[in-house]
């Protein structure tokens, strides 16, 4: 049988010109040595050394396997390398909306990049409708967009729900004169403020306002904070991720105004390709399951007074 440490001896012996010395070079003894050369002859049924002659003289044989012992040996001590050399480090690229910047972002890649030293993530933040084209031009990896999972059944493309956020309709404290739970249709006598047409989100509620027989927006904005200030001014209501807005305006300044019907949740997909790398997408996609959480501003996270 054919082994490794037949070939490195037998190159070991042409590169330093005796059996001797390259027993001395391997840390064994001559007679193990010629051993070894025995036995690759008797495996490749060739004489590799002309012992008619004095010192390690290669025959035509042997000349004709120096090369291929010698690129065989190289490759082996490449693969032994290998455990020595640092991991190969993965770009991925990522897409998140602005709620998920505020929230849970920050704190998984603090938390992720030491995990995960090997991979380098690089992020845009965006509106959802923007990011999943640009996820469709392959510009990015994977996106962590608000959608119904119906929207991503395409060939090729992978979706894991990530969380469900718990929506409500909110308001200035007082500015909701009706008794709760407020019927929709009373709500029409109210400025709806509103993300843009490039806002899943927006576009999920907008969906479900009209199947109830609701008007949609009258007044919009592509900028979640600048929404949640059109709001605490008194300026309309607005359906937003209550526990979250609640957190960063306070409870004193906004409240939730109940429906009958009431809001469905909104979940949150990671969405990627089912490709070569399938495997660190699914890695990636359960760490961003296990950090998710939409209820609090990330700058808040570390107030004791403060309930998650």
């Amino acid at each position: 049988m054919l082994t490794l440490k037949q070939l490195e001896s037998f190159v070991r012996i042409v590169e330093l010109g005796t059996f001797e010395r390259a027993a001395h070079r391997l840390n064994t003894t001559p007679s193990t040595i010629s051993k070894r050369i025995a036995e690759l002859e008797e495996a490749t049924a060739l004489t590799l050394f002309d012992r008619s002659r004095r010192g390690a003289q290669l025959t035509e044989d042997g000349e004709q396997l120096l090369e291929h012992a010698m690129a065989t040996v190289h490759q082996a001590q490449k693969i032994l390398e290998l455990k020595h050399q640092p991991a190969q480090l993965h770009r991925i690229r990522l897409g998140f909306t602005d709620l998920t910047a505020l929230t849970w972002l920050p704190g998984f890649l603090a938390t992720f990049t030491q995990q995960r030293p090997d991979v380098r993530l690089d992020i845009t933040i965006d509106m959802s409708r923007t990011l999943y084209q640009l996820f469709q031009d392959g510009e990015l990896d994977l996106v962590v967009i608000p959608a119904d999972q119906e929207a991503f059944t395409q060939p090729g493309v992978e979706s894991r729900l990530i969380d469900e956020v718990e929506m409500a309709f909110m308001a200035r404290q007082g500015l909701v004169q009706e008794s709760q739970p407020v019927e929709l249709r009373a709500l029409d006598g109210y400025t709806l403020i509103s993300q843009g047409k490039r806002s899943g989100f927006a576009q999920q509620v907008n969906r479900w306002l009209h199947q109830q027989g609701t008007a949609g927006a009258t007044l919009t904005t592509d900028n979640l904070l600048a929404l949640v200030g059109l709001v605490t001014a008194g300026q309309g209501i607005s359906v937003l991720p209550h526990r979250c807005v609640a957190n960063l305006a306070g409870e004193d300044v906004l409240e939730v105004i109940d429906t009958a019907p009431s809001l469905p949740r909104i979940g949150y997909y990671a969405v990627f390709r089912d490709n070569s790398r399938l495997k660190l997408m699914e890695t990636l996609a359960q760490h961003l399951t296990e950090a998710a959480d939409f209820t609090q501003p990330f700058f808040l996270r570390a107030s004791p007074d403060r309930e998650r």
